[in-house]
């Protein structure tokens, strides 16, 4: 893939057409085609024609994203090229984040040429080029040419001194710095983040009580705080190019009111000079690998410009102590309700929607065994189905197997955000399943979780032992069994 800096596709036509070219013959060998455009979608505007040039003659335009393609709008758009004579049509959008940014299409003028892995190598390059259109698309003004990096660098400059003077508070002055800061460094979220004396908690700075923000009481994350601290060492700055790579990274730290796709999967912080050191700026994306190493360069300018008025800004807050958490669901109101309920199907249900409450995954699952082999059944609560009708499931060698056997004493896996958390049923000290608990990305569940995971295993493990037992004892499953004709 040839590379190209965005102030160079902003500044200079010429750079963007010969890069343009470039990327053309890189791909010549697996994706035939005697036609490449590639599109931008900005930020704000129509879309833009990055390449070819003469492409722009025939006014053929991509269809707009709202705020993602659908496959209809792609196949509409390759079918009027083909109807232009190219025997084989491929387009793609390029994602980055919640949005595309662009859309790349290849034509060549003879059939056959795309299949499966045509369309499979197409898209390793759209995932390629989403960080630096995503940039792109957000620094994109009026036209190719736009300001220059000096004017945006002095207008950053101004607008810094401007929100030093005039910020009323906290929230706002941290608004202005992320309004002036977008043309040079595009981000979905900055932040100003205190540590306290012991380094142990972060604030966030804003305009909640004295200033100051409690990190996220409402999350329980007790146990797995946001440690930037640690996460920096002995560093003044980090670039995290994907955070769902980074174990120590919270997920949902920032992003617990906010929909789903909010989570940051690119983030640079710096750490702003001073006495205390414990104050930091942090810029994130939801689009991974946006930054790079000038960006964090640059972050760190814009951390030492800031650093006076932040400290007047921490010196008037004083930290709030941490609010008292509300009365809210607990396991033992799980207990009580497994204890009473009458069918265990809607008891386990009912358990299962108040233990979401608790411990943030998106399904659960009960894995049983109900010989000494290797398969299981897999139970979710509500499941009226006897457990000998369930489908047995083979499980020799993977991390449930290890967990049953008790070769492991419970099981954490976090693979591209989804995370995966097992710990096993326990009936006087014999293992007889696993509970089996899964969110989807960007996954909050920890592995600070197993603690509340295995009380609510232990809860329900008697029920589940008593339900296998029962199974046993029926057809097919009792011993010396005949069936009667």
């Amino acid at each position: 893939m040839p590379l190209l800096k965005v102030e160079d596709a902003l500044g200079d036509p010429a750079a963007l057409a010969t890069w343009h070219a470039a990327l053309s013959n890189g791909l010549a060998t697996d994706v035939p085609h005697d036609l490449l455009a590639l599109w931008l979608y900005p930020a704000h505007g129509d879309a833009v024609l990055l390449g070819p040039e003469a492409l722009a003659a025939d006014d053929l335009r991509p269809p707009a994203p709202g705020p993602q393609l659908l496959p209809g709008q792609i196949r509409l758009l390759e079918d009027i090229v083909r109807d232009a004579g190219y025997g084989s049509v491929l387009g793609l959008p390029i994602r980055s984040g919640r949005r595309d940014v662009g859309l790349v299409l290849a034509a060549d003028l003879r059939s056959g040429q795309y299949d499966e892995a045509t369309e499979v190598t197409l898209d390793v390059v759209a995932q390629r080029l989403a960080p630096m259109l995503g940039r792109l698309s957000r620094q994109w003004s009026e036209g190719v040419g736009g300001s220059s990096q000096t004017d945006r660098m002095a207008a950053l400059v101004d607008v810094i001194a401007h929100a030093s003077t005039h910020a009323a508070s906290p929230h706002l002055y941290l608004g202005e710095l992320s309004r002036a800061l977008e043309g040079v460094l595009p981000h979905d979220r900055l932040e100003l983040l205190v540590a306290d004396d012991p380094g142990t908690r972060m604030y966030r700075l804003g305009e909640d009580v004295g200033g100051l923000l409690w990190a996220d009481p409402s999350l329980e994350l007790a146990r797995e705080h946001f440690d930037l601290p640690g996460l920096l060492g002995d560093r003044d700055t980090i670039l995290i190019a994907d955070t769902y790579h980074e174990p120590r990274w919270p997920r949902g730290y920032f992003t617990v009111a906010e929909p789903a796709g909010a989570e940051l999967r690119a983030a640079i912080v710096a750490r702003l000079p001073g006495e205390s050191g414990a104050v930091y700026l942090l810029a994130g994306s939801i689009g991974a690998e946006l930054f790079d190493d000038e960006d964090l360069a640059l972050l760190r300018r814009v951390a030492g410009l800031i650093a006076g008025q932040v400290m007047v800004l921490v010196g008037r807050a004083v930290p709030p102590p941490p609010p008292a958490a509300p009365p809210g669901p607990s396991l033992l109101d799980a207990a009580e309700l497994l204890a009473t309920g009458p069918e265990f199907a809607e008891a386990a249900r009912r358990v299962a929607d108040l233990a979401g409450r608790i411990i943030p995954f998106d399904s659960v699952r009960f894995a049983l065994r109900l010989s000494e082999g290797d398969r299981v059944v897999l139970l979710e609560p509500g499941e009226r189905r006897a457990l000998p009708d369930l489908p047995l499931v083979p499980v020799a060698g993977t991390t449930l197997a290890a967990v049953l056997l008790g070769e492991v004493a419970h099981s954490f896996q976090l693979v591209d955000g989804e995370a995966r958390l097992l710990v096993p049923l326990r009936v006087q000290g014999r293992i007889h399943g696993a509970l089996v608990l899964t969110a989807r990305p960007p996954a909050i569940l920890r592995e600070a979780h197993l603690g509340p995971a295995q009380q609510l295993a232990d809860l329900v493990a008697a029920h589940l032992e008593l339900l296998r037992r029962t199974a046993l004892l029926t057809p097919p499953y009792l011993p010396g069994w005949k069936k009667v004709r």
